[in-house]
């Protein structure tokens, strides 16, 4: 289908020069394992299609080290290599331990604490509304984080949430 004749070293990845091909760049360079890929199975891939590479070297382009697979499966595989970033918090109103993502809890939002549910952040809110910044407000705000952890189960299964 598509005959790769020169090779061009860019990066982490190898780009054959095709310029023919519709999906080919400036100079008429196309990712080598994409062209691998629908020389294999004989047909242009989708704009949704990634080239995955099994072993993780970029610069294997074998038929038996590539998968095809949509962007969103491809991104949750790389999720679950690396893990994802977690916290595991005490409410500081109810003093329940729950574990959210970070980028969900006040470690990224810029509060100074999550609450386990919004029914203990407004309760806790409102207890800082009457009684002001305590020594015991202090100390529940102080003991928010418990850890920080890293999680590689599957990202569609994470449901936990926490509000700031």
């Amino acid at each position: 289908m598509w005959k790769i004749g020169k090779t061009v070293k860019k990066g982490e990845y190898v780009y054959a020069v095709v310029p023919d091909h519709p999906r080919a760049i400036k100079f008429g360079y196309i990712l080598v394992h994409r062209v691998v890929m629908e020389n294999h199975l004989g047909r242009l891939l989708d704009s949704g299609e990634i080239v995955h590479h099994v072993n993780g070297d970029k610069k294997n382009n074998d038929i038996s080290n590539l998968e095809v697979m949509s962007k969103r499966e491809h991104a949750r595989r790389h999720a679950l290599a690396v893990g994802r970033a977690m916290v595991e918090l005490r409410c500081p109103w109810c003093g329940k331990i729950f574990a959210v993502r970070r980028g969900q809890s006040f470690l990224a939002k810029g509060y100074e604490y999550t609450c386990c549910s919004r029914r203990c952040r407004g309760r806790f809110s409102r207890m800082i509304q009457l009684t002001g910044r305590t020594q015991e407000v202090e100390d529940a705000i102080s003991g928010n984080l418990v850890r920080e952890f890293r999680s590689y189960d599957d990202p569609e299964e994470t449901h936990g949430r926490g509000d700031p």
